[in-house]
């Protein structure tokens, strides 16, 4: 057995239950005039920080252009990231949360709505009485999707919450199998279940047309497909570069075929 992963038998007492005397001894008034500060802190920290990776992703998409044209630059904001230490996926959450144009960050409450009303211009015109609501909603929302409770004294049922929490379970659900790709367990005999191969494949003018929504699914999708195309070039032997071709073609049908399984199951249990 690795040295580092120790049974719970020859944990110490502070191993076993981490934190446990300060637990014990924690008081309110203590905590809240301690961790008060480092809040603030970590309010301006965390507006710097925003600002920045949006003023150098600005800048850089300006100079580089299209990363597929010939002149465009070598140089971008996914390699401006690695000299800063920070991953893609964190930098772009800040992105989106930054607004820019009041110089503030989003809350993800804050966040949600604005996506709604994006989603739907006419919600800009409600009253602020019907704002709120919405509001409340997507904070009720975001708790049961941290936590898994639903706040019933506090409106879930009135609000309409019950649906929308489960459509978002769905999609978080869908994203976890589409993360499933790095999964070394590839399912390749799905028998008569292979909706890829019956429907995607026979309805491929239709996918083909799919069209991108936002800007970062556009840069997303085009760094997948740059990735792809150095990782294929990275072969010399032409039937390994087939076979590489192959393995990844597999994990996409089996991330599409969980993917449907996963839609009948929330549709049936919509009825």
């Amino acid at each position: 057995m690795n040295s580092l992963v120790q049974k719970n038998s020859a944990l110490t007492p502070d191993q076993a239950f981490p934190f446990r005397r300060e637990i014990d001894s924690w008081d309110m008034n203590s905590a809240v005039q301690e961790l008060r500060p480092k809040v603030e802190q970590l309010k301006s920290v965390s507006l710097d920080v925003a600002r920045d990776l949006w003023i150098a992703h600005e800048a850089l998409a300006q100079r580089g252009g299209d990363r597929r044209s010939e002149d465009a630059q070598t140089f971008g904001f996914c390699d401006f990231l690695e000299l800063v230490g920070l991953s893609k996926k964190t930098a772009y959450l800040w992105l989106k949360l930054y607004d820019a144009a009041n110089d503030r960050v989003l809350t993800p409450e804050e966040y949600a709505l604005e996506n709604a009303k994006s989603a739907n211009p006419a919600a800009a015109q409600l009253s602020p009485e019907v704002q709120a609501l919405q509001s409340k909603k997507e904070q009720l929302l975001a708790h049961a999707m941290a936590t898994g409770e639903r706040l019933y004294d506090q409106g879930w049922n009135e609000l309409g919450c019950e649906k929308e929490y489960r459509i978002r379970c769905m999609n978080k659900k869908l994203s976890d199998i589409a993360r499933e790709l790095y999964d070394k367990k590839v399912k390749y005999n799905w028998k008569d279940n292979d909706y890829f191969s019956t429907t995607v494949l026979a309805q491929g003018r239709t996918y083909a047309r799919f069209t991108l929504q936002t800007k970062e699914q556009m840069i997303a999708q085009n760094e997948v497909l740059e990735m792809m195309s150095r990782y294929l070039e990275s072969f010399e032997d032409p039937s390994v570069r087939m076979a590489a071709v192959c393995n990844i073609g597999l994990r996409i049908r089996s991330t599409i075929n969980s993917m449907h399984e996963a839609d009948l199951e929330f549709n049936s249990g919509a009825e």
